[in-house]
């Protein structure tokens, strides 16, 4: 079911990308897919990278995407929570 395209919900797209793309939020993201993602592939794929084994680049990529992901969801959702909070009136509401 595609999502209705209010005015409401249009706004909301537009401050979840604010929130994503702005505050040093995709530095820190990028910096915590770096770190975890090593770790994550050095123990899921260590044997491909010591050499014994091929890489699976579908996996090794996946594996950076993710933590991204979740480390920009939770920026953007405490960033809407404390923003809903201090204004309440605004129109948005989770």
């Amino acid at each position: 079911m595609p999502l209705a395209r209010t005015p409401q919900t249009l706004h909301a797209f537009r401050l979840v990308w604010h929130l994503a793309s702005s505050d040093g939020v995709p530095m820190r993201s990028l910096k915590v897919a770096l770190i975890v993602g090593t770790a994550l592939n050095l123990i899921n794929q260590g044997d491909a990278v010591f050499g014994t084994h091929s890489i699976n680049w579908l996996k090794l990529v996946l594996t950076f995407i993710m933590p991204y992901a979740v480390s920009t969801y939770g920026a953007v959702a405490v960033r809407w929570d404390v923003g809903v909070r201090e204004k309440p009136a605004s129109g948005i509401s989770n």
